[in-house]
């Protein structure tokens, strides 16, 4: 929703603009060990609610909170404790995802200050050269509900090329601590640029206390596909550990009408490492992808046997331990019904590996989804 403040008497047309909007996804899932001697249910409320307003000639305000409403839990079966931990249903969880003021001089500096999300690198998945952001991107995940860091990022177009730099507050506060600049404070640089028809950008980051990191990546199209790659190289020194990752991508849309989409990537990361039977390491992890080694491929049919029909199919695997999740999904946008997702995936490769270790091999998890843009 938006609207428009009036401009006075005798004044120019120009006129403060708001807007608010959000998207909430709405969720229920069922996983079901092999045998189907138990399960653990959920069902939450999800989502993203934005306030915007713009002064011409001042610049805008912008706030966004991330909310999560758990509505159900349950459990059958002992094992599956560790997906459910307990939660007050029914009570909302609020946290500010974005809150920043940005404003230009004169459309050849562009300034934005206050707790923000950096949207750096190209992957879809993986993307290594994201330096800056507290959490990966979960790019399965039907609503983005990070939050970002604080700080001021500049923006400057320069033709061809943009050059981008981020000061890092998010260092400065430790506990009931509070750093001076030189210890806390971290930089990020990237500069961007087009040639030969791709684009490439070179990314940096680091502080006095943060390990130095830099990276670089490519986008464009090849042979028909849409390709993009990056590298991040993270140097060792003092307690360091350095680190390599890669990643590699390719797109592409078939058919004389475009409905049938393709897309694949590839990663590897240095320090990662197959953890077969080391559930307790893997379940203090922050997130998945813990082995060296990955790919993800899927296929998608738009219109697919009705017009009112999505289908999706895609595999997730670590080539370290030889896990793998398989995943299908059907989008239902019937007129003047609800639109839904449903969802089946089957994760296997063995017991305690990285997509089994929580719900065993060969469980089978079911969902249904609706998001809702507004």
């Amino acid at each position: 929703a938006g609207g428009m403040a009036p401009a006075a008497p005798g004044q120019g047309v120009a006129r403060t603009e708001y807007l608010l909007g959000g998207s909430a996804l709405v969720q229920a899932v069922a996983t079901l060990p092999q045998g189907l001697g138990g399960y653990a249910a959920t069902s939450f409320a999800a989502g993203k609610a934005f306030a915007k307003v713009s002064v011409p000639d001042y610049g805008s305000l912008y706030i966004a909170y991330n909310f999560y409403i758990p509505f159900l839990e349950a459990l059958g079966g002992p094992d599956y404790a560790a997906l459910v931990p307990p939660l007050a249903l029914g009570t909302p969880t609020w946290t500010v995802a974005e809150a920043h003021y940005s404003f230009d001089i004169s459309k050849r500096l562009f300034v934005r200050l206050g707790k923000q999300l950096i949207s750096w690198g190209p992957s879809l998945v993986w993307n290594p050269v994201d330096f800056i952001n507290p959490q990966k991107a979960d790019a399965f995940s039907s609503v983005d509900l990070r939050a970002g860091k604080p700080g001021l990022r500049l923006h400057a177009p320069l033709g061809s090329a943009n050059v981008f730099a981020f000061l890092d507050f998010s260092g400065l506060v430790s506990g009931s601590s509070v750093n001076s600049l030189g210890e806390g404070l971290g930089y990020g640089l990237r500069l961007d640029t087009t040639l030969g028809g791709f684009e490439l950008g070179l990314t940096g980051y680091g502080g006095a206390s943060s390990q130095a990191k830099l990276g670089l990546d490519f986008s464009g199209y090849l042979l028909g596909f849409t390709a993009y790659g990056d590298l991040a190289w993270a140097p060792g020194y003092d307690s360091y550990e350095q680190s390599l990752k890669a990643g590699l991508g390719l797109s592409r849309t078939l058919g004389e009408l475009k409905r049938l989409s393709l897309s694949a990537e590839a990663y590897w990361q240095s320090d990662g490492k197959d953890l077969t039977g080391d559930s307790t390491t893997m379940a203090t992890k922050p997130s998945l992808y813990m082995g060296a080694y990955y790919a993800y491929a899927a296929l998608e049919a738009k219109e697919f046997l009705s017009p009112d029909l999505t289908s999706k199919v895609s595999v997730l695997a670590n080539l370290s331990d030889y896990s793998w999740r398989l995943r299908l999904d059907e989008s239902l946008a019937l007129p003047r019904a609800v639109p839904l997702t449903l969802s089946l995936s089957y994760s296997g490769g063995g017991a305690a590996k990285e997509f089994t270790y929580q719900a065993g091999d060969g469980n089978l998890s079911l969902g249904i989804r609706t998001l809702i843009s507004f």
